[in-house]
C-alpha cells in the first residue's frame, strides 16, 4: 500500500493535432530531399540490398506515433492488512471501479521506437509507450480504494502507465514487390501506479513493484498498393499465467498478466527514407496481483486512431 500526492497531468497531455503538427515540421526537409530519388520498388522504405555498397546504409529506423482512443476497463485495489488502517475503509476487497464511471472517457498515447537492422532480414527494436488515462467524476456512493474510503463527492483518477518493450524481428516472407511478413519475439514491462484523489486526500497503488517482464510474440504484414502507398497490419500478444512474482507483501504475491495489440493502416511514402501513416489501433491490457494482503486488478480495453511518422537512415 502506498499513499502520495499527485500532480494533474492533463496540462501535459499531447493531442493528435499537436503530433501531426510536429510531424509536418519534421518531414518538411525530408520531403524536399526525397523528391529527386524515386521511392523504393513496391513502396517500401529503402534498405541496403545484398551485394550493394549500400548494404550497411539505412540500418537505423526511428518511429514516433500518437494515438487517441475511447477506453473501457476496470480498476480495483483491495487491502487486507493485519492491522487497522487509518482514514476508514479497514480491510476491504475494494470497490470495482469502471473507467467510464471514473470519468476516463478518452485516452491518449505517445510511443517512440528505435530499430537497428543488423541484416536486411533481422532487426532489434526497442520502444517506449506512455499511456494517458485520467479523469474526474462525482460518485454518489462511497468508494473504497486500497483500504481507504472516499466519501461521495468529487474524485480525481490518474491511471497513466508506461510500457517498455524490446524485441527481435525476422522477415519470414519477403517478395521483390515489397510485400513482407515479419515475425517478432520479445519482452515487455509495464509501470502502473494508479492514484485516486478526493476530499484533500490521495491514495495510490504501486502495481509496478510486483511486475515481471512479459513475453510477447507478434506478426506484421506489409503490402504495397502502389509506388508510394503501403498497407500495414500487425498483431501481437502474450502473457503470464498465475506465477510467483518473487515479491512478498503479507505473503507471496502472485501475478497474472495479459497483453494483446492489433493495428491496421495506410502508409504514404514521402521518399525512400520517410513515411507517414494513419490507421486504427486496438489495445488490451490485464494485470492481477493477489496475496493474503492485497487483491489488485486493472483491465484496459482501448481502440482508436493512430498517426505515425517513420524515418530510416
Amino acid at each position: 500500500m502506498r499513499r502520495s500526492m499527485t500532480v494533474d497531468t492533463r496540462q501535459y497531455r499531447p493531442t493528435l493535432l499537436a503530433l501531426l503538427t510536429c510531424v509536418a515540421i519534421l518531414t518538411t526537409p525530408l520531403v524536399g530531399r526525397a523528391q529527386t530519388p524515386p521511392a523504393a520498388p513496391g513502396g517500401t522504405l529503402e534498405a541496403g540490398a545484398p551485394g550493394s555498397n549500400t548494404q550497411t546504409d539505412n540500418r537505423w529506423e526511428v518511429t514516433l506515433d500518437g494515438r487517441v482512443g475511447f477506453p473501457t476497463g476496470r480498476l480495483r485495489v483491495g487491502e487486507f492488512p493485519t492491522g487497522g488502517l487509518k482514514g476508514g475503509g479497514g480491510g476491504s476487497p475494494g470497490s470495482l471501479l469502471r473507467l467510464r464511471t471514473l470519468g476516463i472517457n478518452e485516452s491518449e498515447a505517445l510511443e517512440g521506437t528505435v530499430a537497428f537492422h543488423a541484416t536486411p532480414r533481422d532487426a532489434v527494436r526497442a520502444s517506449y509507450l506512455y499511456y494517458f488515462l485520467d479523469g474526474s467524476s462525482t460518485p454518489r456512493v462511497s468508494v473504497v480504494y486500497n483500504g481507504q474510503e472516499f466519501t461521495p463527492g468529487h474524485l480525481r483518477t490518474n491511471a497513466d502507465f508506461s510500457r517498455f518493450s524490446l524485441a527481435y524481428e525476422r522477415t519470414l516472407l519477403g517478395r521483390p514487390s515489397g510485400e513482407g511478413l515479419i515475425g517478432s519475439a520479445g519482452l515487455t514491462y509495464v509501470s502502473l501506479n494508479p492514484t485516486l484523489t478526493g476530499h484533500g486526500k490521495s491514495n495510490s497503488e504501486d502495481f509496478y513493484r510486483q511486475e515481471l517482464p512479459v513475453p510477447i510474440l507478434g506478426l506484421r504484414w506489409e503490402h504495397p498498393l502502389g509506388q508510394r502507398l503501403l498497407m500495414r497490419a500487425s498483431v501481437a500478444g502474450g502473457g503470464l499465467p498465475r506465477v510467483d512474482s518473487l515479491r512478498r507483501e503479507g505473503g507471496t504475491v502472485y501475478l497474472r498478466q495479459s497483453h494483446a495489440d492489433a493495428g491496421a493502416g495506410l502508409a504514404y511514402l514521402l521518399g525512400p527514407h520517410a513515411r507517414i501513416e494513419l490507421g486504427y489501433d486496438f489495445t488490451y491490457f490485464f494485470q492481477r496481483e493477489k496475496s493474503s494482503e492485497d487483491d489488485n486488478l486493472f483491465e484496459l480495453i482501448d481502440g482508436g486512431v493512430r498517426a505515425r511518422f517513420t524515418v530510416r537512415f
